[in-house]
Order: structure tokens, then C-alpha cells, then sequence
């Protein structure tokens, strides 16, 4: 599962740096957003990591 996160992490971090240097324009807008939503973002990246690792356990005891 951590790899599968630093992979989506890595892509993500390379797509805005790409975007950053040829189209900082398109960032313009859209980093506003998520400075604005980066709360609930969290809160729901935590709840689904949650979610995710009882399920696991839960196979795991079973």
C-alpha cells in the first residue's frame, strides 16, 4: 500500500513541476483550490488509509 501512495505522490509531484514550468498558467487557478481544500482532503486521504488498513486486518483474523 506505501508504494502504491509514493508512486501516486512521485506523479503527482512530476506532473506539477512539468506543469509549473511549461503551463504555469493552468496552475494558476488551481492551486487556490486546493490550498482551500487541502483540510477536508486530508481528512479524507485519513479516513480511507483507515478504512483501507482495518479491512486488511480484518483478513488477516479471519
Amino acid at each position: 500500500m506505501r508504494h502504491a501512495l509514493i508512486l501516486i505522490l512521485v506523479a503527482v509531484i512530476t506532473i506539477s513541476v512539468i506543469l509549473i514550468i511549461y503551463r504555469p498558467d493552468l496552475l494558476e487557478d488551481v492551486w487556490l483550490w486546493l490550498v482551500g481544500l487541502i483540510g477536508p482532503i486530508i481528512g479524507f486521504t485519513k479516513a480511507i488509509i483507515k478504512s483501507v488498513s482495518n479491512f486488511f486486518k480484518s483478513l488477516d483474523h479471519a
